[in-house]
């Protein structure tokens, strides 16, 4: 039973640490700085870690916790920063971007390429449609997180259930993801943040995805 829990509350923890790193990597907006303000996302990010027994990263992310809570930092000029930070790597940068989001230009060199759609069927074999009015390509970073956060909470579905059908095939697609999609994708993504971010925030992102599941 023991064992069960564990497995639980591993996939629970991954399922929250994809989640995370979306959120992240999508425009940033007032409920990142939220909880960055309140503690609430280095906390979690921690939390999550601990449980997937990943270690060596929890003094520098208390260190970071503090920077954000601190009664200096002002919500509204901490969203100013990082949007500008965020806006200058992913979208502005000249001649060309600092930090691309999407699985197609690392592959292919551009939008909208094979991909795309690579990653489009697999959100169709797990039951999800990507609707017509939805902003974001199916390949870009924070979208292909939430996947793997979606895959990670039907994995604790099926095993909370006792149903090893739904476990074994969350488990599956998430390793098709990884080996086919997202590691790669990722890392490289983590790097460029690595070598481009002006705000510790996006730093902490880039050693975030490199010490967590997608790294392995």
């Amino acid at each position: 039973m023991k064992e069960d829990g564990d497995s639980v509350n591993r996939a629970a923890a991954k399922a929250a640490l994809y989640s995370l790193l979306a959120q992240a990597l999508n425009y940033p907006d007032k409920d990142l700085v939220k909880s960055l303000c309140r503690g609430g996302f280095f906390r979690e990010v921690m939390d999550a870690l601990d449980a997937l027994g990943i270690e060596g990263l929890n003094d520098y992310l208390e260190t970071l916790q503090e920077e954000f809570t601190g009664p200096e930092v002002d919500p509204a000029t901490l969203l100013l920063d990082i949007e500008k930070d965020y806006t200058w790597m992913c979208y502005a940068s000249k001649p060309r971007r600092l930090v691309y989001l999407f699985e197609s230009v690392y592959n292919e060199g551009k939008l909208y390429d094979e991909s795309t759609f690579q990653i489009a069927r697999l959100y169709y074999e797990a039951g999800l449609k990507v609707e017509e009015d939805f902003r974001l390509p199916p390949d870009h970073i924070a979208v292909e997180l939430e996947f793997m956060s979606f895959l990670s909470f039907k994995e604790m579905e099926g095993l909370k259930m006792g149903d090893d059908k739904i476990e074994n095939y969350a488990v599956e697609l998430q390793r098709r993801t990884l080996d086919e999609h997202l590691r790669k994708f990722a890392l490289a993504v983590a790097d460029n943040l690595d070598k481009h971010a002006k705000t510790s925030f996006y730093r902490s992102v880039a050693k975030i995805m490199k010490e967590t599941p997608l790294s392995y």
